[in-house]
């Protein structure tokens, strides 16, 4: 290899490793309060916080451990989200019990439309997550507000009270000390994906289900089994979506898996998911913030045109999807490791989703719990696969939009999704009909491709990853998605030009 060639490389080589050495040479690995709990644990990482509580449970006999799982987990909600917030929990999971038995009832019934006591389920419990999103817009008197904060501070979840967890709050300020407040309901309800309420409202879909279809008896939907389940620490705030009676079999099992030969691994496991949220703190915070502008100034979706470069402005829907999946698998790794203390099988949410091949693939590896739940209680009952396919994925998947915000653009996300998965089910299909044939071009054409492999599975990947990620324009592109997305687009396509 020739001198210059080399020494290019090895300049290459040099920069890069200061690159990855530097922020970890510049962590304040001792500053507990405004390293460790506010840039760390924070957001869905104050799962953590529950870890002093376990040795609790593991004292705990059979008999009492879900009253130890009820307790823990409104004492953690009191910490991390306060008094006031813990205590409309407990009250929305003891009607959102008392609503289930009552629907049972009504399911049953045969005066009544059989679809009657499913539609006032659905809109009682949609008209509550809907409630949960319009109380962010509530604003108390700046008095009223500032007299809480000073007096009934307890009310205030720990990321306003003590932490600025939430960077994109109004603060409210207060004269003559120049102080900070944040608002109280929207500190309280500033994003249901991030309170719990959104994961509540999607394990209220399959429990009702289940009970629609009968398959939970009476006497294991008592009120002390419904609160263990809901309020059970470390998937109570993002999940996985554990099925109700697959829950309380591990937690009526859970005491003979536990051994200290589980301590280990359930520890790295821990460690893992921590990881990685130092790891997004580390490079992808610094340039999602300061390059793309995604903090406040949104330059990426707003003045795509003053990104400096093609590759930059080409990656910066991919280092989005990435340091998203950093921080929701990493939460995901850290309850896994706490419920594997506990001898608790957690069911696992992410499966290696960047190998997936296709779209059906990857919604297999992608958030499982929650693909699954939409999988059985909306697509199937739909019709499935069976009648009306392409219509029913794109239900579905927008549902899965608005779950994550209810926005034009996020819907219209769903609908296009739906619309790509139906496409990659016609194309399945249609595979399979060519491999039944006998003799044909296009039969000709699929035999020799297979011969071509890996070629083919590389072009699906390819494809596959970039469908989704590419999707996401319209997701992550606020008002005017999809005009955003095209502008983006265009944008990239002059600079490649």
């Amino acid at each position: 290899m020739d001198a210059p060639i080399l020494a290019t490389l090895l300049d290459a080589a040099r920069s890069c490793a200061d690159y990855l050495r530097e922020p970890i040479a510049q962590t304040p690995w001792t500053d507990w309060r405004d390293f460790w709990l506010a840039r760390i644990l924070d957001d869905r990482f104050v799962v953590a916080y529950f870890l002093p509580l376990v040795p609790v449970l593991l004292l705990l006999p059979r008999a009492k451990l879900r009253t130890g799982v009820i307790l823990t987990g409104l004492a953690f909600m009191v910490y991390v989200f306060g008094a006031l917030y813990a205590g409309l929990w407990l009250v929305t999971c003891v009607c959102l019990h008392r609503l289930s038995e009552r629907f049972a009832i009504e399911c049953r019934r045969t005066d009544v439309l059989r679809i009657g006591p499913p539609l006032a389920a659905i809109g009682i419990v949609g008209g509550w997550y809907v409630l949960t999103m319009v109380l962010n817009e509530l604003r108390l008197p700046p008095a009223w507000n500032t007299w809480l904060f000073e007096h009934a501070r307890w009310a205030f979840p720990l990321g306003a009270r003590r932490l600025a967890w939430e960077p994109f709050f109004p603060r409210l300020h207060v004269p003559p000390t120049g102080a900070e407040i944040a608002p109280l309901f929207q500190a309280l309800f500033w994003s249901v994906h991030n309170i719990g309420t959104a994961y509540l409202a999607a394990r209220m879909l399959h429990y009702f289900s289940e009970i629609k279809r009968e398959t939970l008896p009476r006497e294991q939907r008592t009120l002390h089994n419904f609160l263990a389940y809901t309020c059970y620490a470390p998937a109570m705030i993002q999940g996985p979506l554990e099925r109700f009676a697959k829950f309380q079999e591990e937690l009526d099992t859970c005491h003979e898996r536990r051994s200290w030969r589980n301590v280990p691994p359930a520890l790295a496991r821990i460690a893992w998911g921590l990881l990685k949220s130092l790891v997004f703190t580390w490079y992808f915070v610094p340039l999602l913030w300061n390059v793309y502008g995604l903090g406040h100034v949104n330059t990426f979706y707003r003045n795509p045109e003053q990104i400096a470069s093609f590759w930059l402005l080409y990656l910066g829907v991919f280092f989005q999807i990435f340091g998203l999946y950093l921080e929701f698998s990493g939460y995901c790794d850290v309850s896994a490791g706490i419920a594997r203390l506990l001898g608790y099988r957690q069911i696992e949410n992410f499966r290696m989703p960047w190998r997936a091949t296709s779209l059906r693939d990857f919604w297999r590896r992608w958030h499982i719990s929650l693909s699954e739940i939409l999988r059985d209680y909306v697509y199937i009952p739909l019709g499935g696969n069976r009648r009306r396919t392409t219509i029913n994925l794109c239900i579905t998947f927008f549902l899965c939009g608005i779950w994550h915000r209810i926005t034009p653009q996020v819907a219209v996300w769903g609908v296009v999704m739906g619309l790509m998965i139906a496409v990659n089910q016609w194309w399945v299909h249609w595979m399979k009909q060519l491999e039944a044939r006998p003799a044909g071009l296009a039969a000709s054409l699929r035999r020799g491709a297979l011969r071509l492999r890996p070629l083919p599975q590389i072009c699906g990947w390819l494809l596959t990853q970039h469908v989704f990620v590419f999707s996401l324009l319209i997701f992550f592109g606020g008002l005017g998605g999809v005009k955003v997305a095209v502008e983006i687009l265009r944008r990239m396509w002059s600079w490649f030009v």
